[in-house]
């Protein structure tokens, strides 16, 4: 292994439940267990060194173990990197029984409260700057022994350990006051940089997880039930109840002890749920459903002032991810975000809306304030570049401001005009900060761009996608006989009376913002069912032709389900033709050599489509599985009044004779072009000459009357 086989595992001596010394001085607890597992698990040797927590924090650093358990907080990200989360701990409010009520937080003001120094708690209500007067103690067991003494108003600490001390203890002039608060995430720490152990623990976690032993190891250790709890009966005490008539009052006493089961863990998959809903599992920053939720506030009745919204993109992050790998460029947005955080006024909500997108409401500001703060944000990374795993990185940002008031138009358009703005500072080289104005036209042309994003998104939802069809015929004719169909794409209107939507005027806006894939994987998945059910209409087709987009050519996640997928039709692929357009092929050469290579051994065909628009295609027909090349309609159509073009597609098409490729002309809409093909010699056409593209539930019928007109001629 590439990693050493023992893994040295730190923990709080006496943190119970998650990890101890029992009486033998063997470790014992939730993380033991759960780090044992992960251990057999990734067949490492597990070994545990417990002691105070400021002790083992500092053997973290030091490199002396190597691994930790602790909650995820902001700070914490810019010392240690973390494992996935792998529980949600909350916190809760103690107070003496007897006491003044505590229900939230914010009642906290004014009182002496209790945490336990340098724990999560202990951080937030420094950064929450509530009017507390902190009362430091070094466990949850002294904090709750101290409050026991009646001298101070709360103790705020963790849930589970703190009840695991009451029932040891037998504290009952103590209570809990009001519901859980503050969920926090917990996960296993390592020192920053250790990407090898990160892994070891996240790939055994999974393990664990997968075949239910995480399960075992939390219901043994957390779940909340009271061991003195009257469900715990021997084998002898249930025959004594069975004969004493008593089962029927032991089921009952079981069926209710499940139902409050069933209560507790369904309120905290709520609490944690509604944690997740408002922040980002990454960076901590808040979600995009709560900045939706701010805005709409703002944007509501109740809101008033001038606001301004920053929409924030980290420049060639792409890059950043292939070169520098998925690890660090997660540590670049958290330190991103963490800046942000810092430079920003504290009432500013900053969120992170997902991959590299960050976003900043800003309150009662103006455009030019927001664009000086925009500003301020470039001036600091360069100035100051983020340590990122001991190495300086200086990522450049693009940014975009719009600012809007009460009566405005809501708050779907508001994230538009954002991101609108945030593409042109992109489209000007980056690195810059660009504001929203109605008058600017290349930002009203990406804002028309952007609503058909929201539309192809509930197409996709909604299943409003439709598969039309066009055919490709021999030249010979008419009657022209179908050898082979392309499948087109189509959007289903939201009104049923609306026409279908063509894929030509919504395609630019998914090729531009990332959504071909999903379009692809839609329309493969649907050409290859609706292939298996047509058995006898495939029989009448040498091929069926399905377009590939250039950003699946490059998208390494779809390339991966097109090998599976064709894997698992391998029946059906020789009538499957692939088309891919020249321009994606050579911009993803070898990744679309490889994916075209495995279709093509197993029977698949390939197309290159539009052939023609880039001359330099030619050079690499000889290296790639081409069957078809398809001559792009911008010739075809002027093949009958301009000699260029003429000698151009003669060109070609001598070229694919020599290669033993077959030529399809594209886009053939007279018979005086039609004429001209013929006598350059190209194989087949397609294009309104003989068809217009019909949805593909008319193939099975069309193609009947094309051949019953073809017998009878």
């Amino acid at each position: 292994m590439a990693y050493a086989e023992v893994i040295v595992v730190g923990g709080e001596d006496g943190y119970q439940p998650y990890e101890t010394l029992n009486a033998s001085g063997d470790p014992v607890g939730f993380n033991v267990d759960l780090m044992r597992a992960i251990g057999r698990a990734s067949g490492h040797e597990v070994r545990f060194r417990l002691g105070s927590w400021d002790t083992i924090r500092e053997a973290l650093q030091a490199g002396e173990i190597d691994v930790l358990g602790m909650f995820v907080s902001k700070d914490r990200r810019d010392t240690v990197d973390f494992a996935r989360p792998h529980i949600i701990v909350h916190h809760r409010i103690f107070i003496p029984a007897g006491g003044e009520p505590i229900t939230r937080i914010d009642e906290l003001a004014g009182k002496t409260v209790i945490v336990q120094r340098e724990a999560w708690s202990h951080e937030f209500l420094l950064d929450a700057d509530l009017d507390v007067e902190l009362i430091l103690v070094d466990s949850d067991s002294e904090g709750l022994r101290l409050l026991a003494q009646n001298h101070h108003d709360a103790a705020l600490l963790t849930e589970h350990r703190s009840r695991h001390t009451m029932r040891q203890t037998g504290l009952d002039n103590l209570t809990v006051s009001g519901p859980p608060v503050l969920p926090v995430e917990y996960a296993f720490a390592v020192r920053e940089g250790n990407e090898e152990m990160l892994a070891v623990l996240n790939d055994g976690l999974d393990e664990v997880l997968a075949s239910g032993e995480f399960d075992q190891i939390y219901e043994r250790w957390l779940q909340p039930l009271d061991k003195d709890g009257a469900v715990r009966f021997g084998p002898g005490q249930i025959a004594l109840l069975v004969a004493g008539g008593l089962l029927l009052i032991g089921a009952f006493t079981w069926l209710v002890w499940k139902l409050l089961r069933y209560r507790r863990t369904m309120h905290q998959a709520r609490v944690e749920l509604a944690y997740l809903r408002e922040h980002d599992a990454l960076t901590g920053l808040m979600s995009r459903t709560a900045l939706e939720n701010r805005l709409a506030f703002l944007c509501g009745p109740q809101g008033s002032g001038k606001h301004s919204l920053l929409n924030i993109n980290v420049d060639q992050f792409r890059l950043i991810n292939e070169t520098l790998g998925h690890s660090t460029a997660d540590r670049l947005l958290k330190a991103i975000g963490h800046r942000l955080r810092e430079l920003l006024p504290a009432d500013a909500a900053v969120a992170r809306l997902g991959a590299d997108e960050f976003a900043v409401l800003l309150h009662d500001t103006g455009e030019e304030t927001a664009l000086a703060a925009g500003r301020m944000v470039l001036a600091s990374l360069e100035n100051e570049p983020l340590d990122i795993a001991g190495k300086n990185r200086v990522p450049t940002l693009s940014i975009g401001v719009v600012t809007f008031d009460q009566p405005s138009d809501g708050i779907e358009t508001i994230l538009r005009r954002a991101d609108c703005a945030c593409l042109a500072a992109k489209e000007d080289g980056g690195n810059q900060v660009h504001a929203w104005h109605p008058d600017d036209l290349r930002l009203a042309e990406k804002f028309g761009e952007l609503g058909w994003v929201a539309r192809i998104q509930s197409a996709l939802q909604q299943d409003r996608l439709a598969m039309h069809w066009q055919s490709i015929v021999p030249l010979q004719g008419p009657p022209f006989r179908t050898v082979a169909i392309e499948i087109l794409v189509r959007m289903l209107p939201e009104d049923p009376g609306d026409e279908p939507i063509a894929a030509g005027r919504f395609m630019p806006a998914a090729e531009r913002y990332f959504m071909t894939s999903q379009i692809d994987r839609w329309m493969l998945t649907s050409v290859l069912d609706w292939m298996r059910a047509h058995a006898r209409v495939i029989d009448q087709l040498d091929r069926i032709n399905v377009n590939l987009s250039g950003r699946s050519l490059g998208d390494q996640h779809f390339l991966s389900f097109l090998k599976h997928s064709l894997d698992r039709h391998r029946s059906l692929l020789p009538k499957l033709c692939l088309e891919v357009t020249e321009t994606a092929l050579i911009s993803n050469l070898e990744q679309a050599r490889q994916v075209l290579e495995h279709a093509h051994s197993r029977g698949c065909r390939i197309a290159l489509d539009d052939f023609g628009t880039g001359v330099s295609s030619m050079n690499y027909l000889r290296q790639l599985p081409v069957d078809y090349l398809k001559i792009d309609g911008s010739f075809v159509n002027d093949i009958d009044r301009d000699s260029e073009a003429f000698e151009f597609i003669s060109e070609i098409n001598r070229l694919g004779q020599a290669m033993d490729k077959i030529t399809i002309a594209e886009c053939v809409e007279t018979e005086a072009v039609r004429a001209q093909l013929l006598r350059v010699g190209v194989d087949l056409m397609q294009g309104y000459l003989v068809d217009k593209p019909s949805p593909l539930e008319s193939l099975p019928e069309i193609l009947m009357q094309r051949s019953q007109a073809g017998s009878s001629a």
